[in-house]
């Protein structure tokens, strides 16, 4: 068993981004994900939903 500081839920954009930015902070991090790490977008490159259209 291991033992760590934070345990993020959830590898998308925004879990990766936290876990990133704790680390850095010197916290030890595990993600839990079941589905795909970096979310779907990154998998099928689709567009965000939310990105401005030119």
């Amino acid at each position: 068993m291991s033992a760590f500081d934070v345990i993020v839920l959830g590898a998308g954009p925004a879990g990766e981004v936290v876990a990133g930015r704790l680390a850095d902070r010197g916290h030890t991090v595990a993600i839990i994900e079941a589905e795909l790490v970096g979310g779907e977008c990154s998998f099928y490159a689709r567009m965000p939903s939310k990105a401005r259209r030119s």
